[in-house]
């Protein structure tokens, strides 16, 4: 596929063939009418897939166009629009000059405010000692946890990392029947671990209210919230706007001069 998606095409291009798994999986387990399969790419070099990777963001933006409108337009509406009907499926608060980082968040964000309902007191306190909020539930009134925890996420890209790490390997686990490989801590696995059930159970919902109206986003939400992981992950360790790599310490990208915000780990 030729046609360069300035959104999606980077972050699957920088992506390893570990990192790119998930979504070749999403793809082919959903039951659906899928082409990747049937590539001649795929068959001589899976599970090498950094050798197709135009063809796994053919099929993403192919599923986001799953409807009349999107057809006609061959490879798939752009990602910025797939991403916004995931959002906007979920409920997640966004608008039409919201950035692709502004849209994942707000969707990473979203699952797991109604994946908190679900959670224990023990656990919501885990999630909030997670994310560097020592405050206890007990005390905090009943909406301000979740305000502390968007705050803090977005005061940390380290922190928005650890959010969209928790939510993609929460989906890995219910919809692949396993969590995703990272190279972490093991404090930081621990907190991508232990809220695998609420966020897997809210994930269980939202399938039984999908599966008859829209099929096609078994495929485009968990592909959406990895590629958001994999979006913040780069962030760490590339600059946000040309994606130029930059070592530790370097105040400005070397490539396009934009200003590296300090990572609180």
């Amino acid at each position: 596929m030729s046609d360069f998606d300035k959104d999606l095409t980077p972050v699957l291009a920088l992506a390893s063939s570990e990192d790119l798994e998930p979504l070749v999986k999403y793809i082919t387990e959903a039951k659906l009418t899928e082409a990747l399969t049937k590539s001649d790419l795929y068959k001589l070099y899976t599970p090498k897939h950094t050798e197709y990777v135009e063809l796994i963001e053919k099929e993403i933006r192919t599923f986001g166009g799953n409807s009349f409108l999107n057809l006609a337009r061959g490879n798939g509406p752009a990602y910025i629009e797939v991403a916004e009907d995931v959002a906007q499926k979920l409920g997640a608060t966004i608008n039409k000059n919201s950035s692709i980082e502004e849209i994942e968040m707000a969707l990473l964000s979203q699952i797991m405010i109604q994946s908190w309902e679900k959670m224990t007191p023990e656990e919501k306190g885990d999630l909030l000692k997670e994310m560097g909020i020592g405050t206890g539930v007990g005390s905090m009134p009943k909406a301000l946890p979740i305000v502390a925890l968007q705050a803090a996420i977005k005061a940390s890209g380290f922190l928005a990392y650890k959010l969209a790490a928790i939510v993609a390997n929460a989906i890995a686990k219910a919809l692949l029947g396993r969590g995703l490989s990272f190279a972490a801590t093991g404090t930081m696995m621990r907190g991508i671990s232990i809220f695998a059930g609420p966020i897997g159970w809210v994930i269980t919902g939202i399938w039984t209210l999908l599966d008859i109206a829209g099929p096609a986003y078994r495929v485009t939400i968990p592909c959406v919230v990895h590629i958001a992981m994999l979006r913040q992950q780069l962030s760490l360790l590339h600059c946000r706007e040309c994606f130029a790599p930059y070592t530790e310490g370097t105040k400005f990208c070397p490539n396009c001069g934009a200003k590296i915000d300090k990572i609180n780990a």
